[in-house]
């Protein structure tokens, strides 16, 4: 800073003003003007004035000191130099260094490796260090430095005069021979994919009689639905009850002969006829199944699910029940589940069975008539989906097994159907209607034990049975406290029964105002 003593400069301050004089002394901190003008009054010079650095905006010189030519003394020759390379450029204080934007065209360019200690000539020069104040006062051009740098050719350049061989490189030196290839632990990303529509044998069921069958393992089954031991006395003291799920009251059961009336009633003297009831029975029970059994709307409505529909097998017997079976599935069908049916025996005078199995056929169901191993040839090796759920539909209140089933062939085949649904992976899939089949519906007792269907659901269709309590007391239908078995669900379903028919007899009145109720499905429990 001691270069500009003695010059006259022009002073830029920050206030917008300029002062003009000869300077006589300048630090880190002030500077101090000789014969100083302002031009907020120019009129006026001032003697001396000091400027504080921090009101600087900018420093102009506007003459230099003239130099004697007698002077040899080596400081002065230098002194001239630098103020010589000071007329040539703008000089800038330290203490305004962050005001001004310096040019980047004094970045000090790197030095040959024959320049940096000799000369043109070969010889040492006596100095080429560069003056520390144009350093420091310069900024260093990144971007310029940085495109001096050709990494491309510096890594040919590595390539071309490297001769080591693969082999003999650390990381050949770690290769591990491929002699046995290890078993993966994770698979890789387009690895175990599925399929976006699995197929199977479902489009081909029920078109020809006379189809070839894949091989069906036929092992023995055991029969697990014997009847066991249970103290009858024990039993027949407890006092079992039908209650609501919701609000624990007790539910009126009905005799097979009282429901019997009821519907009849329901028929003649107000126009529901038994499709009517089959429709609204259908309707409300497959609504239950979806919601209760395969999963509900978070399942079925879910249209991004690769996997199958689930798999609903139908067991037909009874034309009353199995009507109302038919269609169920007909109503699942049309909600996006498969719904297959075996039938064991038909009736031809049944029209009103034949319709329903007629009308399940053309929504998409599937039927299979007689052969039992048939059906179990498709279930195990001709669909990718196992059941979920089979409904019982082979009996009903209104009959018996023996009856329905007379024929030995029938009866052979009815044999087989109750020892697969005996097997401990069906029974917790059997949903009954009216009741479990083999069990009568007056009386709650077993003609056969042999021919007892174990259940996890109970629907009762329009009224609970008397039958369903008297089989708990008989001990024919366990409780969950009995035998430490899983207790039977029971649920009640609305088939559009007026309920003006329980005003029509004396002996039905218990039942009225049954249903004013806003579920058309109720949940049951058990009370003992």
């Amino acid at each position: 800073m001691a270069d500009f003593l003695h010059c006259k400069v022009n002073l830029n301050l920050k206030d917008g003003s300029t002062s003009t004089g000869t300077i006589t002394f300048v630090d880190n901190n002030q500077i101090t003007l000789k014969d100083a003008t302002n031009t907020i009054d120019p009129s006026i010079s001032f003697p001396s004035i000091t400027i504080p650095n921090a009101k600087v905006a900018d420093l102009k010189i506007l003459q230099v000191p003239s130099t004697s030519n007698g002077n040899g003394n080596g400081n002065n020759n230098s002194n001239s130099k630098k103020r010589s390379k000071a007329k040539n450029s703008e000089l800038v204080d330290d203490a305004i260094l962050f005001a001004s934007k310096p040019s980047r065209s004094t970045t000090p360019k790197p030095k040959s490796s024959g320049e940096s200690s000799h000369g043109t000539n070969g010889k040492p020069e006596k100095s080429l260090a560069l003056d520390v104040d144009d350093v420091k006062n310069s900024e260093f051009d990144f971007q310029a430095n940085l495109a001096m740098f050709d990494k491309k050719s510096v890594f040919d350049s590595f390539r071309k005069n490297d001769h080591t061989q693969l082999s003999d490189r650390l990381v050949g030196q770690n290769k591990i021979e491929n002699i046995a290839k290890p078993k993966k632990e994770k698979y890789d990303n387009n690895e175990m994919v599925l399929d976006s529509q699995p197929k199977d044998n479902w489009d081909s069921i029920g078109k020809s009689i006379d189809r070839q069958k894949t091989e069906t393992p036929t092992d023995s089954v055991k029969n697990h639905g014997a009847q066991r031991q249970l103290s009858q006395e024990r039993i027949k003291m407890k006092n079992f009850a039908l209650v609501n799920a919701g609000d624990l009251k007790p539910m009126q059961t009905a005799s097979p002969v009282q429901l019997l009336e009821i519907e009849r009633l329901a028929e003649d003297v107000f126009g529901v006829s038994p499709t009517m009831m089959t429709e609204a029975c259908a309707t409300n029970l497959s609504k239950l199944i979806i919601d209760t059994c395969l999963g509900g709307s978070i399942r079925l409505s879910n249209k991004s699910n690769h996997n199958l529909p689930p798999l609903v097998l139908l067991l037909i017997g009874s034309g009353r029940c199995g009507s109302r079976a038919f269609a169920t599935g007909r109503h699942l069908n049309n909600h996006g589940v498969r719904v297959l049916a075996f039938v064991i025996s038909s009736d031809d005078s049944d029209k009103e069975l034949h319709q329903q199995w007629q009308s399940f056929e053309a929504a998409g169901g599937k039927v299979i008539s007689s052969n039992f191993d048939e059906l179990v040839d498709i279930i195990q090796n001709q669909l990718n989906t196992p059941v979920e759920l089979i409904i019982d539909a082979l009996q009903g209140y209104d009959d018996h097994l023996e009856d329905i089933f007379y024929e030995l062939e029938n009866q052979k085949t009815l044999q087989k159907v109750i020892n697969w649904c005996s097997n401990p992976q069906q029974q917790q899939k059997i949903m009954s209607l009216d009741l479990p089949s083999g069990i009568d519906g007056g009386s709650g007792t077993l003609s056969d034990e042999n021919t007892k269907i174990e259940c996890r659901w109970c629907i009762s269709m329009g009224l609970p049975l008397s039958g369903i309590i008297l089989a708990y007391k008989n001990g024919v239908m366990e409780h969950q406290d009995v035998g430490g078995h899983h207790e039977i669900l029971h649920y009640l379903v609305d088939v559009g029964i007026p309920n003006k028919v329980y005003l029509m007899k004396p002996n039905l009145r218990k039942f009225d105002k049954f249903w004013y109720c806003a579920e058309t499905c109720i949940k049951l429990d058990v009370a003992v």
